[in-house]
Parts: C-alpha cells; structure tokens; sequence
C-alpha cells in the first residue's frame, strides 16, 4: 500500500516556529499523555556541582558554546555523555520549550526526561551500583519543540567524574526532514497527531543504524523542510542552533565519513517543483557538503513516504528518482564519485504507521537495516 506524507496535508508553516498553536496545545497536554516518563518535577539537590564545561563531559552534536554558563542545543540526536563512578546523577538545565531527552544508562535505553520552563534540576538516574558508569542523555524531540543549555551536573557525596570512554571512530551525518527527525514513530497509528511526545530521534533510522554500525551520530533535521524552494534546510544548514542566524557551525570541529541527505518528500507537496531549478540548488548543497566534509562519502536518499499514486496524477515518487539519477549523473561526470544514490523502501501497513502518516519504530528499523547493509557493502562497514 502506498502510504505518503501528502495524505495527511500538514502546512509547512505549521512546522516554521517553535510558537506555534498547533505546538503550544501539543506542548500542554504532554504531561497527561506520559505517564511513564520522568516527569519534571523538583527534585532534591545532589552536594557535587560539576560545571558544565568540565572537560570529562563529552557533548556529541552541534553544541554551541559562546555563553559561559553552559552550552546549548536545538537538534534532533544532541546528546550528552557523561562517565562517572557514583550511585546518582543529576542535571541542571535551561529549558526554552519541552524538549524530552532518552536517559541511557550503560548502553541501555531506560526512561525519559520531560523538561520544561520552570525548572532546573533533573533527577536522570539513582539507585546504581557505586561503580563506574555511562549515561547519556539524548534529544529526542527537534528543534521546533525546544532548546536546551546545558548548566552543569551534580553528583552525590563522594561520586566523581571519570574520563569519558573512546569515541567511536566512524562517524555518520543526517540531513534530512521529518522522516530523519523521527517525527510521530511513536504515535499510536496515522489517525493520531504529532506531540513531542510522539517523536522520537533516538529510535528514528539514522540513530538506529549509528548504533548498529558503532559510528558517532549527528542528525541536522527539521520537520516541513525541503531541499527547493522554501523553508529549506541548506538555508540553516551552517548554524549551530537553526533557530539563531548569528550561531555559525565550525565544520572543522567534526567531520563525518558518511553523509546521507534524504530530502525531496515535501519538495512534492503540492506539485512537482522545476527540475532544472530543483537540481540547481541541491548541486549547489552537495557542493557545500563536499567543501566541508572533502573525504565524505554522500548518499542522496530517497526517503519511504514517496509514492506514485499519490498525490493523483503526480508520479512523485518516480519523478524524484529520476532528478536524483540525473542529477547525480551530471555530478559523476564532473568527477564527483563520492556521491551515490540510495532509496528506501515504501513504509507498508502491515508495518505500522507513526502519528500523521509518518514511518512507525519498525519501519525506522527497516530503513536502518537497508542502510546498514549499504554501507557494510560499499564502505566496508
């Protein structure tokens, strides 16, 4: 069955700001719909202050760190790492939005945390053995759900922090929109709405396939966005926090082996956009990529919610696979080997559907094994 993000006709404009009503009122009812969450609460002090830039903890992600008190985050995947020997951990936040972040805890997934406003202190774990551990805690909401500044962390009397583990030495970046977001896998079928609660980037495939391959992640990701002609992600692809202008990204600070673009599902939203204006601003993305990341290999993607048969009369899914071919075949002429084409399968029914026609946690498992097993052939993974 043909299942695309045209039926369910969201308005990009839904997805242009954080302030939106349709967030707002999604925002005000997340604490009632999450009851298995850590919800955000006061919680009791912890006697070992740990200043934020502490040079134990590892912050993977576009982080930017020009205020003193701490760094901040917007991205889908921003995680922070932290290794230490103790029984508890808490973390002090500054919180524009909700955002939820996954806790992981020695390499297991266990609860989540629900930020808001209001607070500032977060209980993330307690009641571990007084040994060494590693927790991470990793946004799983985008951009326009929230920002967060990391303040600092505390720890219990007599715990420490400890150097943080080897990095892995492959690395992975996604660009893409509310697919690579993991925008509603979590949502219960298609009939459902998005919420924060609904998304989530940890399970989304660009994370998933991170894991299974051992490579660091980065995820530059934004609901509604497209490759042409507007509300783009090359237009805030250079910044650290999308949402500042005066926040520029060092690419020199980390540099991906792999890079897979899946853009070009809400490019179709409406009407098939002009060929030769719609392959002129994605070569010229590619060609930025390629200045930034000159060892990257590139994946132009076709992500899993194109299809033929909808919107009628639109082919939208053939007629994207024959811009990127094209495309890409003006590009390998150039000389530009390094890019290659990929597609992902069409999400099924039978495999379920995330809130608003999205791909589901299994189908976000199936994209990843599909990536997962190109990447082991071509790159030798």
């Amino acid at each position: 069955m043909d299942l695309t993000l045209s039926r369910c006709r969201l308005p990009v404009e839904a997805m242009k700001s954080a302030h939106c009503t349709f967030l707002t009122l999604a925002l005000g009812l997340l604490v009632s719909i999450t009851p298995a969450a850590m919800r955000a609460a006061d919680v009791g002090g912890l006697p070992v202050q740990v200043s934020a830039n502490d040079t134990h903890l590892r912050f993977i992600g576009r982080f930017d760190h020009r205020d003193p008190a701490g760094p901040r985050c917007e991205w889908s995947g921003s995680e922070l790492e932290v290794r230490f020997q103790g029984t508890a951990l808490n973390v002090c936040l500054k919180e524009k939005g909700e955002d939820l972040y996954q806790v992981v805890v020695d390499g297991v997934p266990t609860t989540q945390l629900v930020t808001n406003e209001h607070q500032t202190v977060y209980r993330v774990v307690e009641g571990l053995a007084d040994s060494p551990h590693v927790v991470g805690l990793f946004k799983r909401t985008e951009p326009l759900v929230g920002s967060t500044q990391f303040l600092g962390l505390q720890l219990p009397a007599g715990a420490k922090l400890l150097p943080p583990p080897p990095a892995p030495t492959r690395r992975i970046e996604f660009i893409g929109d509310s697919i690579t977001c993991g925008y509603g896998n979590e949502g219960k079928d298609q009939s459902q709405h998005f919420s924060p609660q609904t998304e989530n980037n940890y399970l989304a495939y660009g994370a998933v396939a991170a894991r299974e391959l051992n490579a660091e992640y980065v995820c530059v990701a934004w609901s509604g966005r497209t490759m042409w002609p507007t509300f783009t992600i090359p237009e805030i692809y250079d910044r650290t926090l999308p949402d500042d202008p005066t926040s520029r990204w060092d690419f020199g600070q980390w540099k991906p082996d792999v890079v897979l673009i899946n853009l070009g599902t809400n490019d179709f939203r409406e009407k098939v956009p002009d060929q030769a204006k719609w392959t002129a601003a994605y070569r010229a993305f590619l060609k930025r990529v390629r200045t930034n990341y000159p060892r990257a290999q590139i994946y132009c993607a076709i992500g899993p919610m194109m299809s033929d048969s909808y919107p009628v009369g639109m082919h939208a899914l053939s007629t994207l696979r024959t811009f990127v071919t094209e495309m890409l075949a003006a590009e390998h002429k150039d000389g530009h080997l390094q890019e290659h084409f990929f597609e992902f399968a069409q999400q099924r029914q039978e495999d379920g559907l995330g809130a608003d026609w999205h791909p589901s946690v299994k189908t976000d498992r199936i994209m990843a094994d599909k990536l997962c097993a190109a990447l082991r052939s071509d790159q030798g993974w």
